[in-house]
């Protein structure tokens, strides 16, 4: 918990797991979902933009983070003020570490079951033939110039273009690469 949210959610959720009155740290986990909720209530409602949430490596996400995010999504689709709520949220993950019994999969699952549209985009590594374009562009060089480094980026890289990205900086931070 954050030492900031203690007037709001009072001293017990530092309470010990070990002590046998693990009830208050669920109050206050409970307590703290609701208070984001409502906290995301408000916001959308003094806004006409929608709000967005981006969470980045969610195979890593802890039952609290699921608990929240899935009470978030569960919210009803009117606020308080009769408006259609336009709340979107973004998880990314790898998805070789992320299967059937994953918290993320089932809460994923639960909220087709009640009605929330959820979309699943898989990003794929790019061809050795279009890290070459984006080398060639990179360096304004021909492709037939440029597919050696290409070759080795796509091998190091396994085609990811946020790898090769960095390791075409990296490069050029150390003087091996010129534009």
């Amino acid at each position: 918990a954050m030492p900031s949210m203690r007037g709001i959610l009072g001293n017990d959720y530092e309470c010990d797991q070990n002590d046998g009155d693990s009830d208050v740290a669920v109050d206050a986990q409970k307590r703290l979902r609701y208070l984001f909720c409502q906290f995301v209530e408000i916001i959308l409602g003094c806004q006409e933009e929608p709000l967005i949430l981006f969470l980045d490596d969610c195979q890593w996400i802890d039952a609290a983070s699921v608990a929240l995010l899935n009470q978030i999504l569960m919210m009803p689709n009117k606020s308080a003020t009769n408006k259609q709520r336009r709340f979107f949220f973004f998880g990314c993950c790898r998805d070789d570490e992320v299967n059937e019994d994953h918290p993320l999969t089932l809460m994923l699952s639960s909220l087709e079951t009640f009605g929330t549209k959820t979309t699943n985009i898989m990003l794929t590594s790019i061809s050795k033939e279009t890290v070459n374009e984006m080398v060639s562009t990179t360096l304004s060089l021909l492709p037939r110039l440029t597919r050696p480094l290409a070759d080795i980026l796509y091998h190091k890289t396994k085609g990811s273009p946020i790898f090769i990205k960095q390791l075409m900086i990296d490069l050029y931070k150390r003087r091996l690469l010129y534009p």
